[in-house]
Formats: C-alpha cells, structure tokens, sequence
C-alpha cells in the first residue's frame, strides 16, 4: 500500500498530496456513479462513456502529479477543472440546476491546499459566474435548458454569493491556522 503515498517528506506537502488524491479518485468515482445511472435509467449516451473515460484518465493523472510531489500544480489544475465543468454545467442547465452546489467542492479543495488567498479567488469567481449567468439570463442574452426564474437573480444569486465567500473564509482561515500550527511545531 505504502506504493500509494505522496513521496513528499513534508508532513503538509505529503497530506495535500494524499487530498489531491482522494479527490481526484472520488470525483472519478462520483463520475462513473453518474455513467451506472444514466445506464439504469435508460438515459445514458455513448459519448457519456467516452467523456467519462477521459474525465477518468485525467483524475489519474492528476492524482500521480500530486503524488510525484507537484502538488500545488495538480491541485491549482484540479480546481480549474471543476471550475470549468460546474460554469458548463450552470451556463447549460442555469441557477436552478443541484450542480452549483458542487462549486463548494474547488473552493474547499482550494483552501486546503493552496491557502485562504487561493480558496477567497476562486469563491469570488465562482461568485462572478453565478451573477453573469443570473443578469444573462434575466436580461434575455441567452436562455438554459431550465426556464429563468427571478428568483435565480433575486435570491440564489446573492445567497451563493454569501454561502462560497463564508465557506472560503472558515474553511481558508482553518487551513492557514493549521499549517501555521503544524510549521511551528516542526
């Protein structure tokens, strides 16, 4: 098993390393837990398959670039990834789609291993996704495959808004106090 571990002598470096990991295999796992759905419901694509095999290559991937020790880089390449699925994801399906609530995943991830600055920038943007898709659709300049509600733009917008900065700031402050605690105990 010991195979499986980051090679990292840090003690932080090795942990977010070991994060990176885990998240990586259970995004890939949540992936084809998708793929065995859409299969039973009859819903399933071809291309689905194709794209989670793909997804999954690059989840491996990800997580041997964390374990070679590049963790920041794995990890800052992990964030931006989600980033990008759940903006496509929200652009196509809008405020009202479950998937926006995954945006937590990148900006906890971010601050654990990448630090409070990291975790409050991706927050902020994932924030400025959410009020580009709420004002473009509520002004008519593009329409999802969900039907705009006002509310998207009165109450999920502004709530979002609040819920990622507060889950950045607790979750960011937490990972600098603990790595702070963790340097100086070394």
């Amino acid at each position: 098993m010991s195979q499986y571990h980051p090679s990292a002598s840090d003690p932080l470096i090795s942990g977010r390393a070991k994060l990176i990991m885990v998240t990586s295999l259970g995004v890939m796992l949540a992936a084809w837990a998708l793929v065995l759905t859409w299969l039973i419901s009859g819903d399933l694509e071809g291309i689905t398959v194709i794209a989670a095999l793909i997804f999954s290559a690059v989840m491996i991937g990800l997580a041997a670039l964390a374990r070679s020790g590049r963790v920041s880089l794995a990890a800052w390449l992990l964030v931006i990834l989600l980033c990008v699925l759940i903006l496509a994801d929200t652009a196509d399906y809008g405020l009202g789609s479950p998937t926006i609530g995954s945006y937590l995943i990148p900006i906890v991830l971010a601050a654990c291993t990448l630090g409070l600055t990291a975790s409050v920038g991706v927050a902020i943007f994932g924030s400025a996704i959410v009020w580009l898709i709420a004002v473009a659709l509520s002004s008519g300049w593009y329409q999802s495959s969900a039907p705009f509600r006002i509310d998207h733009l009165t109450f999920n917008a502004p709530v979002l808004t609040v819920i990622f900065l507060l889950v950045a700031v607790i979750v960011g402050w937490w990972s600098r106090y603990t790595t702070r605690l963790v340097i100086s105990h070394e």
